[in-house]
Formats: C-alpha cells, structure tokens, sequence
C-alpha cells in the first residue's frame, strides 16, 4: 500500500459512495489517501481535512471525512489517521492541532479516535437542520432565508488530537 496527499476530486468518488454523508465538505485544506499500486491504484482509505468552523479557524484542523475499505485489515484505520495526523503536523505547524466528531446515530462512539490518541472534548451542541430551495437537507451555515428549518440534529461527541505531546498526554490524564 503506499500513502500520500492528493487532490479532492482523487478520493471524491469513494467518499461520496461510501461514506454515511455521501458528499465532499466545503473548505477543503487537505486530502489523503492509501492505495494499491498492484490493483490499478485502487484507493483503500481516503480522509479529508478542512479549515474548520468559525470557532476553530486558525486554531485547529477539521477532520471532516474518513473511510477505509473494510479489506484493507485490521487496525487499518489508525494506522492510516496516524500517517495522516504526522503529515498535517509537518505542513500546518501553527495549528494546535485536529478536532473531529463521532456521531453516535451513525453508531459511531469514537473508538478510533481514542485508539489514535484523541481525546474526547465533550459533546457538540445540537445544530438546526433545513430543506434548501433544491429540497436536500442542508445545514444552518448553508441555509438562506428561503430554507425551511425540519429540526436539529442530535449532538455528537468531539474528539481532539493535540499536535503537541505534552500538552495531549496533559489532557488524556484528565478526562
């Protein structure tokens, strides 16, 4: 398997297949991916990383996207955020580090995340859901004063991973 960054649109494809979302995020920063050069190059894990939300901007790295084919083995998933997380250390350096969610009605509870050395943050607030003019669900960020709100989606638990050492093995202690 080698691993490198490449271009959104190379993992576009798996991501919008395979993934629960079914869709790229807006404010791409950065796309990984594995693949196998004795299959035609056929991608095995992709993850997209993003500037963020508001909150985080400048401050940390959102990991919006991460799906690894269920072949690729065991403990494939961290072995892959792990190549992933170096590589962003290395090219944004004044980030603190990467935030992410786990989404519990995806029965997502954040195990990888913990087995990568994340640590949980606490849970997101709720966050409006709309019917945009197009008539697919959007959310508050992308919604105009034409959407039609349908409710909230339940909170998601939020992991962060800390480019600096101490300062996660600081924070792995007291939670």
């Amino acid at each position: 398997m080698k691993f490198t960054e490449c271009s959104w649109s190379s993992v576009a494809y798996v991501l919008k297949c395979f993934h629960y979302l079914r869709r790229m995020p807006a404010g791409i920063l950065a796309c990984y991916c594995m693949y196998d050069p004795n299959q035609l190059n056929k991608v095995v894990a992709a993850a997209v990383f993003c500037n963020g939300r508001i909150q985080y901007e400048n401050i940390f790295i959102e990991f919006s996207r991460l799906w690894v084919c269920d072949d690729f083995g065991k403990n494939s998933e961290t072995y892959f955020m792990a190549k992933c997380l170096r590589q962003l250390q290395k090219k944004y350096p004044n980030y603190r580090g990467v935030v992410t969610w786990a989404d519990p009605k995806q029965n997502h509870n954040g195990t990888v995340y913990i087995a990568s050395n994340f640590v949980f943050d606490g849970m997101s607030r709720k966050v409006p859901k709309y019917v945009g003019t197009d008539g697919r669900q959007i959310y508050q960020r992308t919604a105009t004063k034409d959407s039609i709100k349908i409710g909230a989606d339940e909170p998601k638990k939020r992991f962060v991973y800390y480019f600096d050492k101490k300062q996660r093995e600081q924070k792995r202690q007291t939670t």
